[in-house]
């Protein structure tokens, strides 16, 4: 009987692992099935190559469950119950620490090829009182697509302008620079124009609620100049939020200029046959940089793992994911920038591409995006505000006052939780 080399190397590393962690391995006997849960972008990305899959952690079969949105996902999450929840989620990493903060959560423990590879602040992002409990595989960040038959890329906000009036004119375009993912992806507009969210204490890194810069006298400004109809007093279509449902099908369709999206909207975007360059959203004058949320996805372990009898396979696969070979899998499938710092030379230039972009993004701080104690939470309020600005013509400054006064509410709630 040949044995293969290569399995009795994994096996002897399975069977180490399980005396390390305790754990009784399986009987042999058919393959016990771990459940994954992905939202509709990430389930179609990896359901070709794991789905099904035994080899990731032999004695176990990967089984993906594809939610029709990440909003429906985390919704079935907030539900989920032993009897019916999953094993493992991938998700952003917030989700992580809060199941973690929760007691829903498998704690795990990294190897220190894991510790080298990852970077610190993405391991801190997915773990919870110093315990991790997630892997960080991805970041997501986003930076602007611009569609090469308007010409090369502007080099400043200004030049994009007057690149959207001409072929406004020409009847070209119905929009300039569009947010492919609504309001979220608003951002790297709002700080070209010199706005923002909020400032940062003297560090550079923890944030000042207290300086709300939405309403910024130089943004307001710029966005007076440049983004409103001299006439109508309305928005002139050089901006635009809504969504990737609505502008983000008007790039699709060639009558975009640029659209600020992430790396998961690659393969629609290649396959409506634009020619595109990455580069951030130019500022007013090209200097400095826009800047974009950046947040990490992780992958974790349920506690429903423990009940469901299959806890040594979930910290199998989560050690994959961890590992260059996992890392380059997801990134392979997903097109996602990796966290893993041992893949550049892997990386397709539009990926790394991303990567880069990523070392110019905010952190997303979720406590002081998502609070509503003004009344409102951030996406709602730009959400809003961009409505009464742009499309109702209430004006760009009383419209942004009026935004900034409930988030400088929300971002002291938030630092408060943080």
């Amino acid at each position: 009987m040949k044995i293969n080399k290569k399995g009795l190397t994994l096996g002897a590393a399975v069977l180490t692992t399980a005396a390390m962690l305790g754990v009784s391995m399986p009987a042999m006997a058919a393959d016990q099935v771990i459940t994954i849960w992905l939202d509709n972008q990430r389930g179609a990305d990896l359901t070709p190559g794991f789905d099904n899959n035994t080899t990731v952690a032999p004695g176990y079969k990967l089984v993906i469950k594809t939610f029709a949105s990440r909003d429906a996902m985390v919704a079935s999450w907030d539900k989920a119950t032993a009897a019916g929840g999953p094993d493992i989620i991938f998700d952003a990493v917030s989700t992580t620490t809060l199941a973690a903060k929760n007691g829903r959560a498998l704690p795990i423990v990294l190897t220190a090829t894991n510790k080298a590879e990852l970077p610190a602040s993405a391991l801190k992002a997915a773990s919870y009182q110093g315990v991790q409990y997630g892997i960080p595989v991805d970041v997501d960040t986003t930076t602007m697509y611009w569609n090469t038959k308007f010409g090369k890329a502007p080099k400043t906000f200004k030049e994009l302008a007057a690149t959207f009036a001409k072929y406004k004119k020409a009847g070209k375009v119905t929009t300039g620079v569009c947010a492919g993912d609504g309001t979220w992806g608003a951002l790297p507009v709002l700080t070209a124009l010199g706005g923002g969210a909020w400032g940062y204490a003297a560090d550079g890194v923890t944030p000042n609620p207290s300086n709300v810069l939405f309403n910024s006298a130089a943004f307001v400004k710029n966005a007076n100049d440049l983004l409103i109809d001299s006439k109508t007093k309305k928005g002139n279509g050089l901006f635009a939020w809504d969504a990737w449902d609505g502008c983000g099908q008007t790039f699709l369709k060639g009558k975009a200029l640029a659209i600020n999206t992430g790396s998961w909207r690659l393969d629609a975007i290649i396959g409506a046959g634009i020619n595109y360059t990455l580069q951030p959203v130019p500022t007013i004058d090209g200097k400095g940089t826009s800047h974009q949320w950046s947040g990490f996805g992780a992958v974790f372990g349920t506690s429903y793992a423990k009940d469901h009898g299959v806890e040594l396979g979930v910290k199998a696969v989560l050690s994959y994911f961890a590992s260059q070979k996992g890392a380059l899998a997801y990134a392979t499938a997903t097109k996602r920038p990796p966290v893993n710092s041992k893949l550049q030379s892997h990386l397709s230039p539009d990926v790394a591409g991303f990567a880069n972009a990523a070392k110019t993004g905010l952190v997303q701080e979720n406590e002081l995006l998502g609070s509503s104690a003004g009344g409102a939470n951030w996406y709602d309020v730009l959400g809003s505000t961009f409505t009464a600005a742009f499309t109702k013509g209430e004006g760009v400054k009383a419209s942004f006052d009026k935004g900034a006064a409930i988030l400088k509410k929300n971002f002291a709630d938030g630092m408060s939780k943080r």
